[in-house]
This record gives structure tokens, sequence and C-alpha cells, in this order.
């Protein structure tokens, strides 16, 4: 039986419907449930159009280099992000009523992300959906393939979900 079941949760609404169904498995095992959201890894962005500038005055064309501005910082991106995905994650708890949950926001590559988290969740179980992929798509490396090589615990997957 499953007493640590971690659940990645993607953006989009597909990864949402596997939550039913390991509503029911934690209520049946008495498990803890770990709604996990790996976004990608927020770097500080800089403008750079403006970096070098012309020197007039002078016919050496000399140029004067201009400190970059900082448009975005990364961990303040990182904060927001955080923040609306852990309430986005908290919307999902009423599918898991009478479960205990727990919320989890990580940056970085998906697959290592899941994998460090299922450790440090010391996780029995990780739990996924996949949607229906066209004709040509499974010629390509999925995404349940991927963490399947690299976690140490059982996959369960449910394939086909909604679009």
């Amino acid at each position: 039986m499953a007493k640590r079941i971690l659940v990645p949760i993607g953006t989009n609404e597909h990864g949402e419907v596997i939550v039913p169904v390991v509503a029911a498995l934690a209520r049946d095992a008495g498990a803890t449930v770990r709604l996990l959201n790996v976004q990608p890894l927020q770097r500080t962005r800089l403008d750079d159009s403006a970096s070098r500038l012309p020197f007039y005055g002078y016919d050496a064309g000399l140029t004067l280099e201009a400190q970059r501005r900082t448009l975005a910082y990364g961990h303040v991106r990182e904060e927001r992000l955080e923040s609306e995905q852990l309430e986005r994650l908290r919307q999902l708890e009423s599918l898991l009523d009478g479960v205990a949950v727990e919320r989890a926001v990580r940056f970085g590559d998906v697959v290592e992300e899941v994998a460090r988290e299922a450790d440090a969740f010391d996780a029995d179980l990780i739990a996924l959906s996949e949607r229906r992929r066209p004709w040509w798509r499974p010629m390509l490396t999925r995404f349940v393939d991927r963490v399947r090589a690299r976690a140490r615990v059982p996959v369960l997957t449910l394939s086909g979900a909604a679009r």
C-alpha cells in the first residue's frame, strides 16, 4: 500500500484528471498526497538593446559602455509563480477531501525535479496523467517514460487523459 503519493500537476488542466483517482487510492490506504508543480528556472532578464552608446564630441568613434538595465529579477518572478501555483494547487484540495494534502512548487527541469521531490518526500508512488497524443508523437520520448527511467518508485499513469 502506498502511504505517500506524489502527484505532479502541470500547468495544463490535463494533469488534474488523475486527482480523483489518487483521492480514492489515498482514502483507502490512509495515505498522504503531495501535489507538485514544476516551473522552468527563472533568470534575471537584462536589457541588452542599449549596451553601447556612441560618445559624441570625438572624431575617433569611441563608445562608452552603458550600464545594462534589469527588466525582471529572477527571484521575484519565482516568488510570484510560486504563490500563483500554490493557490492553484490549493484549489485542487477540494477533490482530495478527507486526505492529508501537501503542496510544493519546484523550479528546474521537470523530470529531475519530480525525481528529487519523490526522494525528498520519500514517496511510495508517483501518479501522473498524460493526454492523448497525435499518431506521430509516440516515436518521441514521452515524459512518463523519462520519469519512469529516473524515479526509484513505481509510477502510476492515467493514459489518454482529456485534452
